[in-house]
This record gives C-alpha cells, structure tokens and sequence, in this order.
C-alpha cells in the first residue's frame, strides 16, 4: 500500500495545482509570455520548474485569484530557444509542499515578424481554417458588390423609364391642349 507520508499522519495531501500560459503555449520569438500557477487560498510560496530542473523559480508574490484560490504569474519578456520546454509548478502552504502540477509545453516559434501574437496562437492546426475565412468572406464581400451594383442599374433604370414615361404623359397632354 502507497501512501503519501501525509496519510499517515492523518493529513491529506495538498491539492496538485494548475498551470497555464497566456496568450498560449506557442509563443513567437521575441515575444512576452506569462506562465500562471493557481493552487489553494494561503499560498506562501509558488515554484515553477523546467522538466530537467534546470530551472527554478521561486516568488512569494502570491495573489488571490478568486475566494478560494491563489496565483503567480511567471512573466517571460521576450521569449528565446532557450524559454521552451516542459514547465511545472508546486506551491508551499504552511510547512508542506504540494503535488507537481501537470506539464505545461512551451514552444518557440520562428521569428517575431514571421508569426502574428493572436489568440489563436495556441492552435497551430487553426491557420489553414483562418486562411479559408479569409477567402470566403473576400467572395461574399465580392459577391455582394456584384448584387448591389446589380441593383443601382435597375434602381437607375426604373427612375429612366419613369422620367420617359412622365416626359411622354406631359407631352401628350400638351399635344392634346394644342388641338
């Protein structure tokens, strides 16, 4: 049977925090990232790690997320090679420390001009689906050009034939005065 020591002493472990990264995980080079750590309320101490422990981070700079957890944020200025990685983080909340979160990948993508920061960064597999958008609104926006230009010459030709057709009842009528 393996339990945490903790379980011996009639204590439950400390819950495994979660990471996350803002804007994403794929980060264009030269750009700003923020690695976000949230665990319980009264957090002392958040720690942030590389998968090779190369890297630790430590701050106390813990603030209150919401009523029942707490944050770190973890900011990268501009990002390099030598950012990406597998990431996790764990806290310290009275003497103990808690389970590792969940890996979190960061990935360095090409040259700052080569990528755009958007939103949709994190999901490479999303380019080819923006690029379709793209070309599908280029056709309805030339579509609907076609339609209203299609519409002014028959609004135009209605107003032509209304003012014939007016000249000709007036020159009718002063043909009929004429007599």
């Amino acid at each position: 049977m393996n339990l945490p020591p903790t379980t011996f002493l009639g204590l439950r472990p400390l819950p495994r925090p979660s990471i996350s990264a803002e804007p994403g995980t794929v980060i264009p080079l030269g750009r700003p990232v923020t690695i976000v750590c949230r665990g319980p309320v009264q957090v002392q101490t958040f720690r942030l790690e590389r998968e090779d422990r190369s890297k630790l981070n430590d701050t106390k700079d813990v603030s209150q997320a919401s009523p029942s957890e707490s944050e770190a944020r973890f900011h990268i200025d501009s990002v390099s090679e030598g950012n990406a990685g597998r990431y996790r983080c764990f806290y310290r909340k009275s003497a103990e420390w808690s389970q590792r979160s969940d890996y979190l990948e960061l990935v360095v993508k090409g040259a700052p001009d080569e990528v755009s920061p958007s939103p949709t960064e994190a999901d490479p597999s999303s380019a080819p689906i923006t690029q379709n958008c793209k070309v599908k609104n280029i056709v309805c926006m030339s579509l609907a050009g076609v339609v209203l230009l299609i519409l002014a010459v028959i609004l135009a030709e209605a107003w032509h034939s209304q003012r014939r057709a007016n000249n000709d009842l007036g020159n009718a009528d002063k043909r009929a005065s004429l007599r």
